[in-house]
């Protein structure tokens, strides 16, 4: 019985937030290949507009852990 009450449910992979919203920058990159010209201008930008807040909270996320330092070089922090 002290088995059964040690096991641990298996849990999926956690995905990353920034990941996430990098990836779905893209959408409306390539929905732009086919849209007419109007509304070209308007998709590019939400698509740079998204891929920048994913960036953002890849820098912040980077920042906050402890763990490997090579995006932390990237931007400096404020006590330096």
């Amino acid at each position: 019985m002290s088995q059964d009450l040690n096991r641990t449910v298996p849990t999926a992979p956690k995905t990353e937030r920034w990941v996430l919203i990098m990836a779905l920058a893209f959408v409306p990159v390539v929905a732009a290949l086919v849209v007419p010209d109007a509304a070209r201008i308007a998709l590019l930008a939400i698509g740079g507009v998204t891929f920048l807040a994913g960036f953002v909270l890849m820098v912040r996320k980077s920042r906050a852990s402890r763990g490997d330092d090579s995006l932390r070089r990237l931007v400096p922090s404020r006590s330096e």
